[in-house]
């Protein structure tokens, strides 16, 4: 009780500052008007042109208003495969080549869903050309390394052997 009136009153010694009414820290409502204030008004005024509106304006500009639906013209959707899988598979046989497969078909995924078919398809093409090919080295560089290092070195060894 005896902190509630401390918080009240000014601590002794200091008083309230000259030229300010006591308050009890609130704004009395209305006491406060800023100069040059807006008027009060109930809403946004009419734009310059505009007649206000009479039951029979609102009836006349609702009955002229026609509202026509035009068909948008678009490609029906079309399949186009990305070749995705076959890229991601190319890239364990020749990685270079794999990669470009795989930003090809990455390619051909963000045509089609910007609904670009004929971009999509040559894209699909380009990464499906690409894994194929990265396959095919990949598979002829996996054939020459067994050759080389498997059975290039038998047919050296039986031969030396052979020759004792």
């Amino acid at each position: 009780m005896e902190m509630e009136n401390r918080a009240a009153q000014p601590e002794p010694g200091y008083s309230q500052p000259p030229g300010y009414p006591p308050t009890d820290g609130y704004p009395q409502p209305g006491a406060y008007s800023p100069p040059n204030a807006y008027p009060q008004s109930s809403g946004y005024p009419q734009p310059p042109g505009y007649e206000p509106t009479s039951e029979h304006n609102k009836q006349q500009a609702t009955s002229n208003i026609t509202i026509v639906h035009a068909p948008v013209a678009s490609e029906p959707e079309q399949h186009v495969d990305d070749n995705m899988i076959i890229s991601i598979v190319s890239l364990f046989c020749c990685c270079i080549i794999g990669i470009f497969a795989i930003i090809k078909a990455q390619e051909s995924k963000e045509s089609l869903r910007r609904r670009e078919y004929s971009k999509a398809r040559e894209a699909s093409q380009t990464a499906k050309k690409l894994a194929i090919a990265a396959i095919v080295l990949g598979v002829i560089g996996i054939s020459l390394g067994i050759f080389l290092g498997v059975i290039l070195p038998l047919i050296l060894v039986s031969s030396v052997a052979a020759s004792y």
